[in-house]
C-alpha cells in the first residue's frame, strides 16, 4: 500500500466519524420567534401620523386627446361615421412598421398630429406628438406614433 492510499482512507474514515458524531448530537427543535406585521389586531396599531404633512385638496381633471382621422367620404356624406369609423390603432413600441417598406398596402399616408389637453379650473397643459397614419384596405386605421412633447403648463 502506497503512502497515498494511506492517507485517502485515513481522510475517509476521519470524514465518516465526522458525520457519524453529527447525528448523536442531541437535536433540540426550537420554535422560531417573529411578529407578523401584517396581522396585527387594529385596536394593536398605533396610528401614525407623518410630521409635517400639508393639507391636500382634490381637483377634478380633464384629459382631452385631440387628432385627425381619415374616414370615407361617402360614409360621411350619409351620416353613417361611427366609432369604429374614428379608432386608429396604434403600433406598440417594438413593432416596425411594415408600411414604410411597402410590405402592407394602404389607400393613403398622412403626417397627423395628436394633442393630449389637460385641465383643471386652475391650470391648462398641452403635449402633443407627430405620427404618420395608414388607412389599410380593410378599413383599418394604423398609426406609428412619435414621442410625446414636454407638457406646457399655463
Amino acid at each position: 500500500m502506497t503512502k497515498r492510499n494511506i492517507i485517502i482512507k485515513l481522510c475517509g474514515i476521519t470524514v465518516a466519524l465526522g458525520l457519524s458524531a453529527l447525528l448523536l448530537l442531541p437535536y433540540d427543535q426550537t420554535d422560531a420567534q417573529h411578529i407578523d406585521v401584517f396581522n396585527i389586531p387594529r385596536e394593536d396599531a398605533k396610528d401614525k401620523q407623518p410630521v409635517d404633512v400639508p393639507e391636500l385638496v382634490e381637483i377634478e381633471v380633464t384629459d382631452t386627446f385631440t387628432y385627425k382621422v381619415m374616414v370615407e367620404k361617402d360614409l360621411l356624406d350619409e351620416g353613417n361615421v361611427f366609432a369604429r369609423e374614428l379608432e386608429i390603432t396604434a403600433l406598440k413600441d417594438d413593432e416596425k412598421p411594415p408600411y414604410h417598406w411597402g410590405q402592407v398596402e394602404y389607400y393613403d399616408r398622412r403626417d397627423i398630429v395628436q394633442s393630449l389637453t389637460r385641465t383643471t379650473d386652475l391650470i391648462k397643459c398641452a403635449k402633443t406628438r407627430t405620427g404618420v397614419l395608414y388607412f389599410l384596405p380593410n378599413g383599418k386605421k394604423m398609426v406609428d406614433w412619435g414621442r410625446w412633447s414636454m407638457w406646457d403648463c399655463r
